[in-house]
């Protein structure tokens, strides 16, 4: 037989738990950024000021400023200074895309609801995740003793506005 933690971390590992957010690139990497700036060249400058991405017509900025070092560079800083180009424009297009921009509104939701799942219900194991088939959602499930803390749980998570529907999977256990 199966304890409730097994079950629940089963369930759990169904769901997407990290936070998107902190896997997009706006910005070069500090290492990249050393490395550019130690070449103490002007058009380099110029082109590292241009970071952290802010909007959208810096993109073909950023691109030809960036063909325009191809002889200044290294071929090897070159090839590295273009790969994490081209994840920043990639990132920064998906988050202002309308999935990207309602992911990333769920995510930051899913993050205070953790809080208050945490502090007000510390006892019981409930977990909140998007699915890993569609990322557009939004899942609440676990484990707990009472019909009357699930009512709660559902009560307290619906009244913080989710930007969708919430998929409930709790179960009322022993």
């Amino acid at each position: 037989m199966i304890d409730i933690t097994e079950r629940y971390n089963r369930d759990k590992e169904s769901t997407i738990q990290y936070d998107i957010s902190e896997l997009l690139q706006t910005d070069l990497s500090d290492h990249l950024k050393a490395c550019l700036m130690n070449l103490d060249n002007p058009i380099i400058c110029k082109f590292v000021a241009l970071f952290p991405l802010q909007d959208k017509s810096k993109i073909s900025t950023i691109r030809n400023s960036l063909n325009g070092m191809k002889d200044i560079l290294p071929m090897d800083l070159f090839e590295e200074t273009k790969d994490e180009v081209t994840e920043i424009c990639n990132d920064y297009k998906w988050m202002n895309s309308k999935e990207g921009k309602m992911i990333l509104q769920i995510e930051k939701w899913i993050n205070e609801a953790r809080h208050c799942i945490a502090s007000d219900f510390s006892s019981e194991h409930i977990y909140i995740g998007r699915s890993l088939i569609e990322p557009v959602s939004l899942i609440v499930g676990g484990y707990v003793k009472e019909l009357n803390t699930k009512t709660n749980i559902e009560s307290c998570l619906n009244n913080m506005n989710p930007p969708i529907d919430i998929e409930y999977k709790i179960e009322i256990c022993d």
